[in-house]
C-alpha cells in the first residue's frame, strides 16, 4: 500500500485537529505543516469569544493589527506585503462573521520555496472549513457541558440498554447515581432478588412498546430511581435498538449553597437550617432535635420562615424548595 503524501498527511491532521477539544489539539497538525514548509515556527491563532492560539516552534509574532486590518481572507501573504523583514507566510480566514483566525509560518533562514506558497494556497479552503467545525464542535461541547451540569444538579442521568439489560452507554450523572450497581460489564448489579425481577420486569414491558415507562425504585432513602422508556430506539448509525432509560436520586437540600439559598428565601442562617432539615423529610421534632433546638424554638422558627419566605405551611415550603431555581444556582 503506498504511503501518504506529505501534504495529505498534513489535511487528515488538520481535520483530526478540528474534531478535538481545545486549542492544543491543533499542535499536531501545525508541527506536520511546519515540516512540510521547513518552517521555524507555526502560528495559529482563533478569535472568537476570546482568543485562542496555538504554535509549535519559534514563530514570529503577529503583525500588528492596522497591518492586518487590510488583509483579504483566504489569500497566502509575504512577508513584503507584510512590511516585516523575516520570511514569513501568512493567511487570514473568516470562519464565520464574528470569527476570524490567522495562520503565520516563519522561515528560519531563506524565504519559502514556490510550493511551499501554492500548499499554502491549496491548504486556505480546508483550513476555513477546519476552523468552523472546530468552532462548532467547541459550541456544542459547552451546550453539552452545561446541559450535563443542570442534569447533575436535578440528580438525574440517562442511559441506552440493550435487550439484554447490559447498559453500552450512560452519562456521568447516571454513572455516579448507580455507583457500584454499575458492574464493569455493564450489567446492572442490584442485590437484592425483589429488585432484580422487578428491574427484568420493567425491561420487559420496555421491550413491547407499552406507553407507560416501567419506573424500578432502586433505594428510598436517599429515593432514587429507574424509568425505562417503552418502545426501542436507535440512537446512532451502525448501533442496535436500544431502551433508553433514566435514573434520578432525589437532591438533597443539604448539598445547596447555604447563603445563596438564604437570600432567595429571604431567611438567616438559623432558619435557612431549619427549612434544609424539613425539605429532605426530617419532622419538625426531628428537625428540632438535630439543631439542638426545643420544639417550641423550631416552631416559633418556622412560623418566621413562612411568612418570611411567602410559603402558607411546611408542604408549601417544601414544594417551594424542591420546585424552585435554588438547585441550578449550583456550581
Amino acid at each position: 500500500m503506498l504511503g501518504r503524501s506529505p501534504e495529505t498527511e498534513v489535511l487528515r491532521l488538520l481535520y483530526a485537529s478540528a474534531a478535538e477539544a481545545g486549542v492544543e489539539a491543533w499542535q499536531p497538525f501545525l508541527s506536520a505543516l511546519a515540516e512540510l514548509t521547513r518552517a521555524r515556527g507555526a502560528l495559529f491563532r482563533i478569535e472568537a469569544a476570546g482568543l485562542h492560539e496555538a504554535h509549535v516552534g519559534a514563530p514570529a509574532p503577529l503583525p500588528p493589527p492596522e497591518a492586518l486590518r487590510p488583509l483579504r481572507r483566504d489569500r497566502v501573504y509575504a512577508q513584503e506585503e507584510l512590511g516585516t523583514s523575516t520570511p514569513t507566510r501568512l493567511i487570514r480566514l473568516s470562519p464565520r462573521p464574528e470569527a476570524q483566525a490567522w495562520l503565520v509560518l516563519t522561515h528560519p533562514l531563506r524565504d519559502f520555496r514556490a510550493v511551499d506558497a501554492a500548499q499554502l494556497d491549496r491548504l486556505s479552503v480546508h483550513l476555513a472549513q477546519g476552523v468552523r467545525t472546530w468552532l462548532t464542535l467547541t459550541r456544542d461541547r459547552a451546550a453539552a457541558q452545561e446541559s450535563a451540569r443542570l442534569a447533575g444538579a436535578l440528580g438525574a442521568g440517562w442511559l441506552w440498554f440493550e435487550a439484554t439489560g447490559r447498559v453500552i452507554e450512560a452519562d456521568a450523572t447516571a454513572r455516579a447515581l448507580l455507583g457500584p450497581r454499575l458492574a464493569p460489564s455493564g450489567r446492572l448489579d442490584l442485590d437484592d432478588p425483589v429488585l432484580t425481577r422487578a428491574f427484568r420486569r420493567a425491561l420487559d414491558q420496555a421491550m413491547t412498546g407499552t406507553e407507560t415507562p416501567g419506573i424500578v425504585t432502586l433505594s428510598r432513602s436517599p429515593l432514587t430511581q429507574l424509568a425505562l422508556h417503552p418502545g426501542l430506539t436507535s440512537p446512532a448509525p451502525g448501533l442496535d435498538p436500544l431502551i433508553r432509560a433514566g435514573v434520578r436520586r432525589a437532591p438533597a437540600a443539604a448539598t445547596l449553597d447555604a447563603p445563596a439559598l438564604a437570600r432567595s428565601l429571604d431567611l438567616n442562617r438559623s432558619e435557612t437550617a431549619l427549612a434544609v432539615l424539613l425539605c429532605d423529610g426530617l419532622t419538625l421534632a426531628e428537625a428540632a432535635e438535630r439543631l439542638g433546638w426545643t420544639l417550641e424554638t423550631a416552631r416559633s422558627a418556622s412560623k418566621r420562615i413562612y411568612a418570611r419566605s411567602g410559603a402558607s405551611g411546611q408542604s408549601a415550603l417544601i414544594r417551594r424548595m424542591l420546585t424552585g431555581a435554588d438547585w441550578l444556582a449550583q456550581r
